[in-house]
């Protein structure tokens, strides 16, 4: 991992500043624990990842929502927090990647106000594209960057590997915690990785894993503008999800529903936001895991139960 996946995002560790963990939903209940009480403050983007916000609300945490536009994370008001929980590379759920100009904002603002950025490098493994922009770890700021990343998502979901990247003074604590929770992940699982990943067959899984995933996207997308030419996609051009704004006035959890009768399951967007009334018209679609040939006949299905909302709205009825 520290010669072959890190350096993929422009990170150069020492064995000491890294922690394997359970996936990233258990580095980030670890970094939760040690360092967030009754009183910290924590910014998160909203709409963003509800699991993250569970996790820092239930160590008391203070928290300060941030919206999200076509840059990424917006940084007004953010200097008043401790720290900071960030999707840079692909913001989940709207798979926008924060723009240069902003990520040299957020690095330049850390040492000003003693801030620390908690990175989710979310979608790390599927950066086919080669002029990606390198994780914030990777800037002169890196010391005040806790990284996270996951083996799960191009592998196996099931397989729950992550990691964290961090100065070697925090990792030591994280070790600690993570023994009082599970000693470590499974030994035999880390060893067959190792190797999986040292004999050079990881790299050549993912080449051709990110080339089906960019077949799959190119598919939805052209469904998506033949069958929803009315929604909006906010996704960058590489995220693993479509970020959709359907018409004002569609309640997508009802165009869930809808579209369930006919097989197609799509994921309604208000509970990404955690406003207290949220927007009701935004959808995330997935294509990860559905054949590249079922794309286009369940956008189309989709496009359907969309037509049907959308001629509800107009007669009312």
């Amino acid at each position: 991992m520290r010669k072959r996946i890190l350096p993929r995002r422009g990170i150069f560790a020492r064995s000491e500043e890294i922690l394997i963990t359970m996936g990233t939903q258990n580095a980030l209940y670890l970094i939760a624990q040690l360092l967030c009480h009754r009183g910290t403050r924590v910014a998160l983007e909203s709409p963003g990842y509800r699991e993250a916000m569970n996790v820092f609300a239930q160590r008391g945490a203070c928290l300060q929502l941030q919206t999200v536009d076509t840059e990424g994370m917006r940084l007004e008001g953010s200097q008043q927090c401790d720290y900071l929980y960030v999707m840079p590379s692909h913001q989940v759920p709207t798979g926008v990647t924060m723009s240069r100009e902003r990520r040299e904002a957020l690095l330049a603002q850390l040492p000003h106000h003693d801030q620390i950025v908690i990175e989710d490098d979310y979608d790390a493994e599927i950066h086919g594209d080669q002029f990606a922009l390198p994780a914030l770890k990777a800037s002169a700021q890196s010391a005040r960057i806790i990284y996270m990343g996951s083996l799960s998502k191009a592998l196996s979901p099931g397989l729950r590997m992550g990691y964290v990247v961090a100065d070697a003074e925090v990792i030591d604590e994280l070790r600690a915690l993570r023994r009082m929770m599970y000693r470590h992940p499974p030994a035999a699982l880390q060893h067959q990785l190792a190797q999986f990943i040292s004999q050079g067959y990881y790299e050549r899984y993912l080449k051709l894993h990110v080339e089906e995933i960019d077949r799959r996207r190119d598919t939805m997308r052209l469904a998506i503008d033949q069958a929803l030419p009315g929604c909006l996609s906010h996704s960058s051009s590489r995220s693993s999800a479509f970020w959709m704004e359907a018409d004002a006035g569609i309640d997508t959890q009802r165009l869930a529903w809808h579209a369930a009768q006919r097989g197609v399951l799509i994921e309604p967007g208000f509970q990404h936001f955690f406003d207290a009334a949220p927007p009701r018209r935004f959808f995330r679609l997935g294509f990860g895991a559905i054949e590249r040939e079922r794309i286009d006949p369940g956008i189309q299905h989709l496009g359907l139960a969309y037509d049907n909302a959308l001629s509800t709205l107009t007669t009312g009825t």
